[in-house]
């Protein structure tokens, strides 16, 4: 078949041009540094970088939360560390208040310090993140969780929740711990009480303890007054009495009215007491025959931290009715009752203390695990992206040597005619 100088020319040509686009192409690769510079030359390729370079920004932002989560949880571990060790010297306070050898003013001065520990467990329990949310108001981050009323009481103003993140397409981790759980459960005897309330209990109980007691003893040959100080809606009272013929717990039912069922308890409880009211609506207690009334481990109803003005106690009197012996008050007043309530706070920071850091080492895990698909990612938009620099030298190097051969070989065989082929 023969080929016209037209058709060799033209071949020629695009041959020139196919080449001069490959240079471009492998310059343009060169000076960019990608193996990819438009999507149109590998079309397969190019969609699955946009999708890793996708799922790499995706994973940046489970990093960046995890970041998030890892500050917030330590954050919780540094307040429950120091809320712990504000408990421990709470109980060292009660154990150096409660001995016989200390006085009034002494007590006086822990109470201040008490109150000031409180005001600073206040304080910490209103810690906020870098980002000023607050680390306990559950899904409320704006605002301070906890405020102190004017009668020294606690509200909290978060609600239930728990801020999380998500750090995975399937995981989220919370970062940090409800408030409400944290500071106002604390688990003491089948019961949850606020860890401010029992830091008041303590400062109240060292308030009242020059006041009242919760062991009262005296002979009750020529009999005692008692004036229960009751509420008015009915209440449960129980104690331990003691006479002459041996000891009774007693409970009974009563209300400010009447003290009716108290003295059937006394009276049936046959330990050589007799009971009975007086005109004024006392319980005129004596023993039969002479020997020691004693009275200890008074429990009221609804009764169960202490309080800075106790309204229900036992106001023992002798019987000409104003001469006052003593005030006797529901165990929860005294600084014996204290000790296991602080200890029931200790144990319940250090648990939430246990619970932050377990959630700390997940996350910690979690960050191993998101670093690695970070790396592969990344990875593989490297090969998909970034061009072999040395290789694309060498082609580009081949290129040109090829490209100037087509040019002499075209020149010189477009310069001869038909002549000079048949010399």
């Amino acid at each position: 078949m023969s080929i016209s100088n037209k058709l060799f020319a033209e071949n020629t040509l695009d041959q020139f041009k196919a080449i001069e686009t490959r240079l471009q192409g492998i310059q343009t690769q060169i000076s960019t540094g990608t193996r990819i510079p438009q999507s149109s030359e590998q079309p397969l390729d190019a969609v699955t970088l946009s999708a890793r370079r996708e799922l790499d920004k995706k994973v940046e932002q489970f990093q960046n939360n995890l970041a998030k989560v890892n500050d917030r949880l330590s954050l919780v571990d540094n307040v429950f560390e120091e809320s712990v060790n504000l408990s421990i010297r709470i109980k060292e306070l009660l154990v150096q208040a409660n001995t016989d050898t200390i006085t009034h003013s002494e007590r006086m001065a822990i109470r201040t310090e008490v109150i000031n520990i409180q005001k600073t467990l206040i304080s910490i329990a209103n810690t906020v993140d870098s980002s000023g949310d607050a680390l306990f108001g559950g899904f409320s981050t704006e605002g301070s969780p906890f405020t102190q009323q004017l009668d020294g009481s606690v509200t909290y103003n978060g609600d239930g929740g728990e801020h999380s993140l998500r750090v995975s397409e399937s995981i989220k981790l919370p970062t940090s711990i409800n408030g409400s759980r944290a500071f106002l459960e604390v688990d003491y005897d089948n019961k949850a009480f606020s860890s401010f309330d029992i830091i008041n209990s303590f400062a109240n109980s060292l308030l009242t303890d020059e006041d009242f007691t919760q062991d009262f003893s005296r002979d009750a040959k020529d009999g005692l007054l008692l004036d229960v100080k009751a509420s008015r809606s009915p209440q449960e009272w129980s104690m331990d009495i003691s006479g002459p013929g041996g000891i009774s717990n007693i409970t009974a039912t009563i209300n400010s009215d009447s003290s009716g069922a108290l003295v059937s308890a006394i009276n049936n409880a046959s330990i050589g007491l007799s009971a009975s009211l007086s005109a004024d609506g006392n319980i005129l207690v004596r023993s039969i025959p002479e020997g020691e009334f004693q009275i200890t481990n008074v429990r009221i109803e609804d009764n169960t931290i202490a309080q800075a003005d106790p309204q229900n106690y036992i106001q023992v009197l002798l019987p000409d009715g104003a001469t006052e012996v003593a005030r006797v008050s529901d165990f929860s007043q005294g600084l014996d009752a204290q000790a296991d309530m602080v200890s029931a706070m200790i144990d319940s920071f250090s648990l939430t203390r246990t619970t932050a850091g377990a959630r700390l080492n997940n996350a910690q895990s979690q960050e191993t695990i998101l670093s690695n698909r970070s790396t592969a990612v990344k990875t593989e938009i490297g090969k998909l992206s970034d061009a072999d620099i040395q290789k694309l030298i060498t082609d580009l190097q081949s290129l040109l040597v090829t490209q100037n051969a087509a040019r002499s070989t075209y020149t010189k065989l477009s310069g001869q005619s038909l002549f000079d082929f048949l010399r």
